[in-house]
């Protein structure tokens, strides 16, 4: 098994599995996101997955910060002339009607991808998760 292939233990899965069962009951709920966030923290640190581990840390900072989760990661992508792919909308309106929803699906999205870190592509999508975080200069 390479680098590339490694897969997160059991009690990280079992602990991502536990908060997805909350979002899906109650949404992104800020006291519960930011708990459960910094108890997997160890975890994947323990387990050598730095991107994991500051994408969760930096998540856990941005809804304990706002309250919210407002990353629209299931937004459509559109190329510009340069074909450079840039998402259409990077946040979700959180006036809007469906905004529980929709912080519910994208966050439920983003806890697939820390699951999954053995796909290429998922680790490519945490980065750039990484770098909405960071670009916002929230950090």
């Amino acid at each position: 098994m390479n680098d590339m292939e490694a897969t997160l233990n059991k009690e990280t899965i079992e602990r991502i599995e536990a908060l997805k069962k909350i979002i899906e009951k109650k949404g992104v709920v800020k006291d519960e996101v930011v708990k459960h966030l910094s108890e997997l923290r160890p975890h994947l640190i323990e387990q050598n997955e730095p991107l994991l581990t500051r994408v969760a840390r930096l998540t856990a900072e941005y809804v304990g910060e706002h309250g919210y989760f407002d990353l629209n990661l299931l937004a459509d992508e559109e190329e510009d002339e340069e074909g450079n792919i840039g998402t259409l909308e990077e946040e979700i309106d959180m006036e809007g009607e469906d905004s529980f929803n929709e912080s519910k699906e994208n966050f439920l999205y983003l806890l697939d991808l820390i699951a999954h870190p053995d796909n290429s592509l998922n680790r490519e999508e945490l980065t750039r998760v990484k770098h909405l975080y960071l670009d916002r200069d929230l950090f």
